[in-house]
């Protein structure tokens, strides 16, 4: 057993948490969904995917195991010193649950129905259905999808003869995308990873009149597209597979009438209502999308059907071309509280004048419809002479001018906010919209960017659409980011607190696609926000996020920076060496202000100048020379710092991972084994880190995934 989602992130183990195959189409799942599984509150424990199921399979992992979840199946690992556990599950088909295992007792069938025994099979009989399980030195097959035992026999036994770990790897294989991303995260992984899984169980492939694959609606459980979800589903798919992200969007500009229409809810197999639009919000996402990678065939696709949806779209918000666009029903509006039959409000002008920017943007950059630039440039001069002229209330110095056939009123609340959505909004109204925000920590309408919590389950305040436009118009108009910060960070703390609460109280996880691919973005943004370029520049950072620090923070480490730096000045005129006390001060502030440069010379000049007092600044300089791939001179200076400090966990691990990723493989395991013999009970998940680092050199592999996430432990950068 290669223990292979180990570098995978985990997620704790969840009652209620379905098991389902790839590739299932809506139709099966319709009427067969009795053929997944599900998992039950005991850690291991699946059973069928029923309200009152009458058996469950038992596998054992070790308490404590460290479990991923996934979408069609689960893993367990358990690694101590030189002892390993676990156990690896796949439902490759419906009605059938594939696995092996290793250190653990065989899985077993409990039921309060007679379990039958003979050999190395298990089976029970419930009426017509029968539970088959089959067990085969450290390998098994649950089948349930058969009611005759000896089809069930040769089902099988056709899976215990195939090859489990290629199997598994190739599931590991198609999470490339999604491992590589978390890879950068490094934050809140569990609540990523369960993100990602939940859009992976959603998706569907092409079946009736959906000719690609396509996103099962988080609101329903009849098979629909909602194609309002779309623009979050696809920013988040860009994210981990750009293909499927693509295919989604290509899918859902296929779906429309000959005349461009695209019905919200599109079904496999039934006709269509087209009296509601869809949000204005696709070009912007096409857009979004194609930039990721500039895939000509793609743009070449979705080109011709994205025109004739925003020419429909004009038209359906102004139909007698009065040159004023109107919501039609509560359901397309942004705020259905505020709707009313012909409303016009400035975030519907704004929405479309921004698909119109878009679609021509990115008709400027193909070379096959280059000549077909400037569409729709009447009615886009109509939208922002509205904008600027007819929606802009100066003595609010505000975007609350509505109206309701013909006649004015004022409108508050979130439409007012929409407008920095737009990228060419004249400075002057766009300071004076993020100013009211800064000043009261409040968007239009009274939602607080800053003290605004998701951790109620059904916490609805604050639409996920809505959010997704506050964080795609801070990304516009926010010059420094300080707004986008705040919001990112309070929301992602919200739903972090969310999730916890989810998981240790309530014991369950109610997330949904849409849900799941929202809170990928937000991590994403952050993500953008605070990753400094460099690799070793970002991983101090995030260092400085596991601390907390602040732009306050900042400020004072600048400062101190200052002040050091002139003292140095004055020392090196004098042609001697500086204090102890200002170098180390000095180390430790370039240290945190992520200046690599300027840690190393003050480390360096403490070894050289105070070689007594220059333990701590070998350590430093150990932590950044490996980070900067120096490996050998990374572990001459662990080295160095070991025999002054031989039981120091971090120098302990630090010379362990040097030694490592030169292929020094015996030496670094005894490094390891050292650490993990002393520290099983003090730092119990940091031994299990590095035990998968030994399991590792086992198989002779020279860099363990995700190797530098040790270095956010604290004690990584202190001496004991």
């Amino acid at each position: 057993m290669k223990f292979t989602f180990r570098s995978y992130p985990a997620h704790p183990w969840i009652a209620g948490w379905s098991i389902e195959p790839r590739g299932c189409s809506a139709s099966y799942r319709s009427s067969s969904s009795d053929r997944f599984f599900r998992t039950l509150e005991t850690s291991g424990h699946i059973t069928a995917n029923t309200d009152q199921p009458e058996w469950a399979l038992q596998t054992a992992p070790p308490k404590n195991s460290r479990t991923n979840l996934l979408f069609n199946g689960f893993c367990a690992y358990h690694i101590r010193k030189n002892k390993k556990a676990g156990i690896e599950v796949l439902s490759p088909e419906p009605g059938v649950a594939w696995g092996h295992f290793e250190g653990i007792a065989p899985p077993a069938l409990i039921s309060e129905q007679p379990v039958i025994q003979e050999d190395l099979f298990q089976w029970i009989e419930i009426g017509d259905d029968l539970v088959f399980l089959a067990v085969q030195k450290q390998h098994f097959c649950l089948i349930t999808k058969s009611h005759l035992r000896p089809e069930a026999k040769r089902i099988a036994e056709r899976y215990l003869s195939d090859d489990f770990d290629s199997a598994i790897q190739n599931e590991l294989q198609k999470r490339s995308g999604a491992a590589s991303l978390f890879e950068e995260m490094q934050h809140h992984d569990a609540l990523a990873v369960i993100s990602a899984e939940s859009m992976l169980k959603a998706l569907r492939p092409p079946e009736g009149n959906i000719p690609l694959h396509w996103c099962q609606a988080s609101s329903t459980d009849i098979p629909m597209m909602d194609i309002n979800e779309i623009p979050a589903l696809a920013r988040a798919w860009q994210l981990l597979d750009i293909e499927m992200a693509e295919e989604l969007l290509l899918c859902t500009l296929k779906v429309q009438t000959s005349a461009g229409a695209i019905p919200v809810h599109f079904t496999p197999h039934a006709a269509h209502s087209t009296l509601e639009a869809p949000k204005p919000l696709l070009a912007q996402t096409v857009e979004t999308v194609w930039n990721t990678r500039k895939n000509e065939d793609f743009l070449n696709a979705v080109l011709p059907l994205l025109r004739r949806h925003i020419q429909w779209m004009l038209h359906h918000f102004d139909p007698k071309r009065t040159g004023i666009h109107c919501w039609k029903n509560s359901a397309e509006c942004l705020s259905p509280e505020l709707y009313k039959t012909d409303l016009a409000t400035v975030d519907l002008s704004v929405l479309l004048l921004a698909e119109i920017d878009a679609l021509n943007r990115m008709l400027s950059a193909s070379a096959q419809h280059t000549s077909s630039t400037g569409l729709f440039e009447a009615e886009r001069n109509t939208l922002e002479n509205n904008i600027i002229k007819r929606f802009w209330n100066p003595k609010d110095n505000a975007f609350t001018r509505a109206f309701l056939r013909d006649r004015e009123g004022t409108l508050g609340g979130f439409p007012s906010f929409i407008p920095l959505l737009w990228p060419d909004l004249p400075h002057t109204y766009k300071i004076n919209v993020l100013e009211k925000v800064k000043e009261s920590g409040k968007l239009p309408g009274g939602l607080s960017v800053l003290t605004w919590r998701k951790s109620a389950m059904d916490d609805n305040s604050f639409p996920l659409l809505q959010q997704l436009l506050v964080f795609q118009a801070l990304k516009t108009a926010d010059p420094n980011g300080q707004l986008l910060n705040d919001f990112s960070r309070i929301t992602l703390q919200g739903f972090v607190e969310w999730h916890g609460l989810a998981v240790e109280k309530e014991k369950r996880l109610p997330i949904n696609p849409v849900l799941g691919a929202f809170i990928m973005n937000v991590q994403a943004i952050r993500q953008y926000r605070y990753h400094a370029k460099g690799a070793v520049s970002g991983y101090i950072f995030k260092l400085m996020r596991k601390a907390k620090a602040d732009r306050g923070d900042l400020i004072i480490i600048s400062a101190t920076l200052f002040a050091l730096i002139s003292v140095r000045l004055i020392y090196s005129a004098l042609n001697a060496p500086p204090p102890l006390e200002m170098l180390e001060a000095q180390m430790n502030s370039a240290y945190m202000e992520r200046n690599i440069e300027g840690t190393l010379s003050s480390c360096m000049a403490i070894i050289k100048f105070y070689p007594d007092n220059a333990d701590n600044a070998m350590l430093l300089a150990a932590n950044l020379s490996i980070l900067q791939g120096r490996y050998a001179d990374a572990a001459t200076l662990y080295e160095r710092v070991r025999e002054k400090h031989p039981d120091s966990p971090g120098p302990m691990i630090g010379l362990g991972l040097a030694l490592q990723l030169q292929g020094r493989f015996e030496e670094a395991d005894r490094n390891y084994y050292e650490f993990c013999y002393i520290f099983e009970e003090i730092f119990p998940s940091l031994v299990d880190q590095v035990s998968g680092f030994r399991l590792l050199i086992a198989e002779g592999f020279k860099t363990p995934p995700k190797w530098r996430d040790i270095y956010g432990y604290q004690l990584m950068h202190e001496l004991e």
